[in-house]
């Protein structure tokens, strides 16, 4: 049974807790920029407990109220009190093991759950969509070696200190950008790799495409000449 069929005040369907979980998430997100989903996830957990479960009981409490003072209005006001208290005791442990906690274990948290676990794997989705749409380091690599080749900068070091200039600058590690640079600089790269050479064959592609869109004509010509230089079989 559907949780919003049981507590017909529920304000948050099962079919637009996504979008309630992410709008609560992006609000919390701008208050407190290192807010996680597991915070948010444990603010709706109160919210289910602390809001949704009182409000709906004491709807329900004095709904229940009106009837029997309705019922009964020659009943005085003390013997009423005192009946209520333990009343509405016993009938909130009974709604709770009969509605409430059944409702929250078997409806609310796996909705919830499934809520976070969706909201990750669209992050992880558009992460992996980020790393397919960016340039391979290799092609980075490229696009430096012709622009400092371009400015007229010939020095062009194979350590470790201009591996993290680069990484800090396109935003990569360093310890990918030190093969690319022996094979750019030096030549040096695994020539029995068929993979390897499909893969840097498609990278030097990239970055002609790259400048191409520049129309730097001139630049292409350069990248020629290089993958001529680099991609010929050693003997």
């Amino acid at each position: 049974m559907k949780f919003n069929k049981l507590l017909p005040s529920f304000p948050f369907p099962q079919h637009l807790l996504p979008k309630i979980f992410q709008e609560k998430h992006a609000y919390y997100l701008e208050q407190f920029p290192a807010w996680s989903l597991t915070a948010t996830r444990r603010k709706l957990i109160g919210s289910y407990w602390l809001k949704i479960i009182i409000n709906h009981f004491l709807i329900l409490l004095i709904a229940g109220m009106l009837v029997a003072l309705i019922l009964n209005d020659h009943l005085a006001a003390q013997q009423f009190l005192l009946a209520l208290m333990p009343a509405s005791i016993v009938i909130f442990f009974v709604l709770f093991f009969a509605m409430y906690l059944p409702d929250y274990q078997l409806e609310f948290l796996p909705h919830l759950d499934n809520c976070v676990e969706s909201f990750n794997a669209k992050k992880l989705e558009g992460i992996q969509q980020c790393k397919k749409e960016q340039y391979s380091v290799f092609t980075l690599v490229l696009i430096q070696y012709c622009y400092q080749e371009m400015a007229g900068i010939n020095n062009n070091p194979i350590n470790t200190q201009y591996a993290i200039l680069l990484a800090r600058q396109y935003g990569v590690s360093a310890k990918s950008i030190l093969p690319s640079l022996q094979a750019v600089i030096l030549g040096q790269w695994d020539r029995k790799s068929i993979r390897k050479r499909t893969e840097m064959e498609g990278d030097f592609e990239d970055a002609k495409g790259y400048f191409s869109k520049l129309s730097c004509d001139r630049v292409i010509k350069m990248l020629d000449k290089l993958q001529q230089k680099i991609m010929q079989p050693s003997f």
